[in-house]
């Protein structure tokens, strides 16, 4: 028996199979940096890759970079804060240029190879969904925000703008880096970590004041990059009130899982019984980068492959129990922290059981591997 042909799928209807056949991407890069100065090196760098090298080892390469560079973070500044081994600052903007360079390079080896699918652009965006948590993390690591309601509050943001980006693709069919998009956030952040790395931790507690306000240097970075974020959610809303195929109200329902996990998580967050920012920070915080990247992951999904989001999503159900047990109970139904615990393991597995269903189906429908080509025989 083949188990690759005979797998059922969870996740990727059946609606979704037959159209990932048909996916076409389209989309347009107005980066001045992108377009005009990396996209050189870039065009120089996939051609150091052999032709039998599958671009999803590429994204898959780039999404170890940021990993490691979080964990190491991570076992150095389990608080978010202090002082850290100098060459951790320089380590973690290599590892941002490493994945910078194999997330723009896994889609040209792609067309050089003539292996792009709906897969590999699935597998990417999802790798970026998770990436986005994690490299927000470390970053405000760098600049010594801590782990507070500041520092997840903008990671969350971070990746609420993310899923618009999505959502406006889903929409309107085309993927809009703009101006200002991800390479050009790429090179902010690792100057942030460059900056730690040459001026020291205490450099993002100075201020700067206008008039009788005043603000620390780390807390005005963060400011703009939330109000940056607030800018281009904006040019989402009008790209897809403008060219979107979608009704306002179904774009709104789409919108329905995401609020409401960033409505939650500022609630729990504050109004914590056990002060979980002190108690149980990471893996608070690990459930709703895990869940965020979930629910952009289904996004992803459902627009490559012409599909409908669910607007109930059973694996945030948990979160009403979390929210009647601090408003109702005021903490004494059970115990939080062993419950964000157990919690995030099983919101992890769930996480890792959509990628390996997604993957496994949309291989099967392609008729294709992930990790390697087909050789022409095969093919």
């Amino acid at each position: 028996m083949n188990t690759r042909k005979d797998f059922k799928s969870v996740y990727v209807s059946p609606r979704a199979r037959d159209n990932i056949l048909k996916y076409k991407y389209t989309g347009c890069d107005s980066s001045f940096i992108s377009v005009h100065i990396m996209n050189h090196f870039w065009n120089w760098f996939v051609n150091l890759f052999p032709k039998s090298f599958a671009p999803n080892l590429i994204t898959l390469f780039g999404f170890i970079s940021i990993i490691v560079s979080y964990f190491v973070t991570l076992y150095y500044m389990d608080r978010m804060s202090g002082e850290a081994p100098r060459w951790l600052y320089l380590f973690n903007a290599l590892c941002i240029f490493i994945y910078q360079t194999m997330d723009a390079c896994d889609g040209k080896q792609a067309r050089r190879v003539q292996a792009s699918s709906g897969l590999g652009e699935l597998f990417d965006h999802g790798c970026d969904a998770m990436i986005t948590y994690l490299v927000m993390q470390t970053f405000q690591s760098s600049l010594q925000v801590g782990v507070n309601q500041i520092s997840f509050f903008t990671t969350l943001w971070i990746m609420y703008v993310f899923f618009m980006a999505q959502l406006e693709q889903y929409s309107t069919g085309v993927m809009n880096l703009g101006h200002f998009g991800p390479t050009e956030s790429q090179f902010s952040m690792m100057a942030g970590h460059i900056f730690t790395f040459f001026y020291g931790e205490q450099f993002w507690f100075n201020t700067i004041k206008f008039d009788s306000f005043e603000i620390q240097y780390n807390h005005f970075v963060l400011l703009v990059v939330v109000l940056g974020g607030v800018g281009t959610i904006l040019l989402n809303t009008f790209s897809i009130l403008k060219n979107g195929n979608e009704s306002i109200l179904a774009n709104i329902i789409n919108l329905v899982p995401i609020s409401i996990l960033l409505g939650v998580s500022i609630y729990w967050g504050k109004y914590s019984t056990v002060n979980i920012f002190e108690t149980a920070p990471h893996y608070f915080m690990g459930i709703f980068g895990v869940l965020f990247a979930l629910v952009t992951g289904k996004l992803i999904l459902a627009r490559i492959c012409m599909d409908k989001l669910s607007p109930i999503q059973l694996i945030m159900l948990p979160l009403v129990v979390v929210i009647l047990n601090i408003y109702k109970f005021n903490g004494e139904l059970f115990d939080e922290i062993l419950f964000t615990k157990v919690y995030f393991v099983i919101v992890f597995i769930v996480y890792i059981h959509f990628a390996y269903d997604v993957v496994t189906s949309l291989t099967q429908v392609l008729d294709i591997y992930c990790f390697r080509l087909k050789n022409k025989k095969q093919s």
